[in-house]
């Protein structure tokens, strides 16, 4: 059987953008913001971050363990499976895979956010056998029903303007910013969140036809 390359995945040769592609602007409001030198419409969403451009790459490695920013966007924005790419959400929900790890407490279900895509039903079975992140993860992946769920912030790296504005301090870990809080304006965004609601949990061998896609 040929196990299909996560739509999700990056490549080893999609590259992020180069921190000389980076400057301040001033836009009509007065608050400086990061930007880009050569401004693309879509580079913003519709909070007005600024999200990561990668380069289109043909060829290279698949990182199983890496998120391409724009598909990852696509994904959370619109529900689609984070594998092959088609519509997510069934009549009775939407699947998404969490994990615990052994030295953690247990998951809380009503307080679930997730930067992880939603997975298909047909497309659980292929990523908890074949996808070789999930098995190096030195936890156990926990398979969640919700019934609803709502995209709350965005997370990437920081940029400031160093002292002397002549170069740039970047955050060494990624920086979460939520919805509910003002904008961050010198982030630069590589993945987006949701908020899940009305969590179960599944056993993976429970999933049936009834849970097909939505006509």
């Amino acid at each position: 059987m040929r196990v299909p390359i996560p739509y999700v995945a990056a490549r080893s040769t999609e590259l992020p953008p180069l921190v000389s592609d980076l400057c301040v602007e001033v836009p009509p409001n007065g608050k400086p913001r990061l930007a880009y030198t050569r401004p693309h419409p879509g580079d913003r969403d519709a909070h007005g971050n600024l999200w990561a451009r990668m380069t289109a790459g043909e060829g290279g490695t698949v990182l199983y363990h890496s998120m391409h920013p724009t598909r990852q966007r696509r994904c959370m924005e619109n529900l689609w499976c984070q594998v092959c790419a088609q519509p997510a959400p069934t009549a009775a929900g939407t699947l998404f895979i969490e994990w615990q790890h052994p030295d953690e407490p247990p998951l809380r279900l009503e307080r679930v956010v997730t930067d992880m895509p939603p997975l298909c039903p047909a497309c659980v079975p292929l990523s908890l056998k074949y996808c070789p992140f999930l098995r190096e993860e030195e936890a156990e992946p926990v398979l969640l029903l919700a019934r609803k769920s709502v995209v709350s912030g965005v997370s990437g790296t920081l940029y400031r303007v160093q002292g002397d504005r002549e170069g740039w301090t970047a955050s060494e870990e990624d920086v979460y910013s939520s919805y509910t809080q003002p904008r961050l304006p010198g982030l630069l965004a590589q993945r987006l969140y949701r908020k899940l609601r009305g969590v179960s949990v599944l056993d993976p061998d429970s999933l049936t036809d009834r849970q097909g896609r939505p006509s």
